[in-house]
């Protein structure tokens, strides 16, 4: 009854709906990874301008991390970690010592989660690259101190 042309005609034929409607869920997607990439970012600056707040989060990771096996209740997690922050921030702003020794915390412990993510080839590498993260987080936390001491 219909040759081979007309039925592809009309029954291959995609329908504008559908390509409308993926190009919406494609634009959301990217829309969606390009917030969540850009909020990421953003946290991230604000902790390369805050040594501070870095190092006392980083103290709080390093109490969840090990206490973790203790399947303490989430509430316990919470207030020890917002305790430790604070106490952190107390000790950092009022004496100096504590500001060297958290500042040396913060460099052992960048250069060691970096080693961990990155991966190296050979033990060579590792040392350089935990060379290189520890020496750039010291600099680093001498000029974000400085900038803070200044404002």
């Amino acid at each position: 009854m219909y040759s081979d042309y007309e039925e592809s005609f009309y029954y291959d034929k995609p329908s504008s709906v559908s390509t409308g409607v993926a190009g919406e869920a494609v634009g959301l997607g990217l829309g969606l990874g390009v917030g969540l990439i850009s909020t990421m970012l953003s946290g991230l600056l604000f902790l390369i301008g805050r040594i501070d707040i870095l190092s006392s989060s980083l103290l709080g990771l390093l109490f969840f991390l090990l206490t973790y096996s203790y399947e303490w209740s989430m509430s316990v997690y919470i207030i020890g970690i917002l305790a430790i922050f604070a106490v952190s921030m107390i000790l950092q702003h009022f004496i100096k010592v504590f500001r060297i020794i958290y500042g040396l915390f913060t460099c052992v412990a960048i250069s060691l989660l970096v080693s961990a993510f990155i991966g190296c080839s050979s033990e060579a590498n590792m040392y350089k690259g935990m060379a290189i993260c520890f020496s750039v987080t010291a600099v680093w936390t001498i000029i974000s101190w400085k900038c803070i001491i200044n404002k």
